[in-house]
């Protein structure tokens, strides 16, 4: 019960509390996988595994390997935004993720799929995501 509780609650709060920015952070842990940290979390650990290009553009954009952090501003329709990185929608389904296709970083040329995960952050699949690595 008490899951369903903080379920509802980490639900509602990525529903009715909508940011235009959000700053998240990444790690890779003891397994070698890399991880959103999603403090409060109360399904299983691995529902917060990055996959499937995620992970790579985790370990791509990482100083030290071990964690990465960055900006992402969710948007409904392109927009410009100076010295962010686009990512485009390309499909999605509500409980099999959506796939990105990666633009403006250079070196990085992977198409990229997030989880589910991502509902409980951003509160859909944007159709566009910006992202620039957090000082």
């Amino acid at each position: 019960m008490k899951d369903l509780k903080n379920a509802a609650s980490l639900i509602q709060k990525s529903v009715f509390g909508k940011k235009s920015e959000y700053q998240l952070k990444f790690n890779r842990e003891s397994d070698g996988c890399w991880y959103v940290d999603f403090p409060g979390w109360p399904f299983d650990h691995h529902n917060l595994m990055m996959v499937a290009g995620a992970d790579d553009l985790c370990a791509f954009l990482s100083n030290d390997g071990r964690e990465t952090r960055v900006n992402v501003i969710p948007a409904r329709k392109k927009e410009k935004h100076e010295g962010y990185a686009e990512l485009r929608r390309l499909d999605y389904s509500l409980t099999g993720g959506a796939h990105y296709e990666v633009k403006g970083i250079e070196g990085f040329t992977k198409k990229i799929w997030i989880c589910p995960v991502t509902l409980f952050v951003l509160g859909n699949y944007p159709a566009y995501i910006y992202l620039k690595k957090s000082v």
